[in-house]
């Protein structure tokens, strides 16, 4: 029965331009461009961005989250409020540089790390050294996104520091994200020894 007046209702819509049987689907102009804009307009009405995907993971990004992964305090406290663990793979964006209003770290290397559902994620830090490798810095913010914006809170510093967090990262998420697996580095990898270690 729903299904007859379904085809009913859909053969209406089309004022008889063109002929539909009861196994053929017809969709009226009208419903394929709200559909249509329905498709354009969902990653707005749900906060989920479009974006870019880069190509292959440039490999300084790929050695930094190794390194970052290596330190025992990025595994424990920081991939596991993100529900990751080692082996898994998760999208990522970075930013060599200082971030505005913060301070002046020129080198370092910015990185978010996503939560598997995209509403959280983590910005953790890791400085290049002479060697090639990479130090894991200790300091790290816990994200969140409403909407199109993030917001930062847990880690050094207090609400300036995580206003301009929020949106450094905010400005962050329109640009290119990489999909990268959560695997500790090598030998080349140093980290900052966390509290009580």
């Amino acid at each position: 029965m729903w299904r007859k007046t379904t085809f009913a209702v859909l053969c209406r819509a089309n004022k008889g331009t063109i002929r539909c049987s009861p196994n053929q689907r017809c969709v009226s102009p009208l419903f394929r461009a709200f559909l249509f804009a329905t498709l354009c307009l969902l990653p707005a009405w749900t906060g989920v961005q479009a974006a870019k995907i880069g190509g292959d993971v440039p490999p300084r990004l790929k050695k930094a989250v190794g390194c970052l992964v290596k330190a025992d305090f990025v595994r424990r406290y920081d991939l596991d409020y993100l529900r990751l663990k080692v082996g898994d793979w998760t999208w990522v964006r970075y930013q060599v540089g200082s971030i505005p209003e913060i301070g002046d770290t020129p080198g370092a290397f910015n990185i978010v790390v996503y939560s598997p559902d995209g509403r959280n994620g983590m910005l953790l830090f890791a400085e290049p050294d002479a060697n090639g490798g990479f130090n894991a810095i200790v300091n790290a913010y816990r994200l969140h996104r409403y909407g199109s914006k993030w917001s930062a809170d847990y880690g050094n510093g207090g609400y300036v520091v995580y206003e301009a967090i929020g949106k450094f990262v905010t400005e962050l998420s329109h640009r290119s994200r990489y999909r990268i697996q959560i695997a500790p580095g090598g030998n080349e990898c140093k980290a900052e020894a966390s509290e009580g270690e």
